[in-house]
């Protein structure tokens, strides 16, 4: 009764296991390498986010899903050496799928160990996080142009300030370099027109007053 019992909660720990491995596989992309690299296996989650079939990857190396000059890298060979020694290594990770698409993923690299506790195979499980990073790249684009446009508006307040403090001082000779279509584009052409205006007036004011000054002498 006791081996019954024994093989009963072997094969319940076993198919335990075994549906853990599953939930895992149908969330997400998994992919088995021999410890030199050489890939063994992949589900179709890691085939459907790479964009290849099982038989265009199998018996080739990891370095095909990453760039040349990564692949050929010492880092690179880094990483292997720690896998090797059964160390397993997490982070997020551009690789490159099928035709150089670019695709990054979350993942972990998992060396596996026989009886004796030597790495025999390596299990990675990702998660494409291709769009997150995308959302995160136009986020910062979006942020760099908005200070560069900051930074815009304030070199153009500065001027049109300058030459507003100059003009209260009776220089209108100050050039006003801003331009463009926009608000403050607009308001220095405005400004750029009433400097212009005031100056035609003073020369004008200017000019009388010197006529009055011949008549009278």
């Amino acid at each position: 009764v006791k081996y019954a019992t024994d093989i009963t909660a072997q094969k319940l720990q076993t198919a335990d296991f075994q549906g853990q491995l599953d939930a895992i596989g149908k969330s997400q992309a998994v992919i088995e390498f021999e410890m030199d690299g050489t890939i063994r296996w992949a589900n179709d989650n890691f085939l459907n986010t790479l964009g290849y079939t099982l038989n265009e990857i199998k018996g080739k190396h990891h370095r095909m899903f990453a760039e040349p000059s990564y692949a050929s890298s010492p880092d690179y060979a880094a990483f292997w050496q720690r896998l090797n020694e059964g160390t397993f290594d997490a982070g997020e990770y551009k690789r490159l799928g099928k035709g150089g698409k670019e695709v990054w993923i979350q993942a972990s690299y998992n060396p596996i160990f026989d009886p004796s506790g030597k790495p025999y195979k390596v299990v990675k499980y990702a998660t494409d996080i291709t769009a997150q990073k995308e959302l995160q790249r136009q986020v910062a684009e979006n942020a760099e142009r908005e200070r560069i446009a900051a930074e815009e508006l304030q070199r153009k307040v500065e001027q049109l300030l300058e030459v507003a403090v100059a003009a209260g001082q009776g220089d209108l000779t100050q050039a006003i370099t801003v331009d463009g279509i926009d608000s403050m584009g607009q308001l220095a052409t405005g400004f750029r027109e009433m400097i212009r205006n005031i100056s035609q007036t003073l020369e004008q004011v200017n000019g009388g007053a010197n006529q009055i000054d011949a008549g009278s002498s």
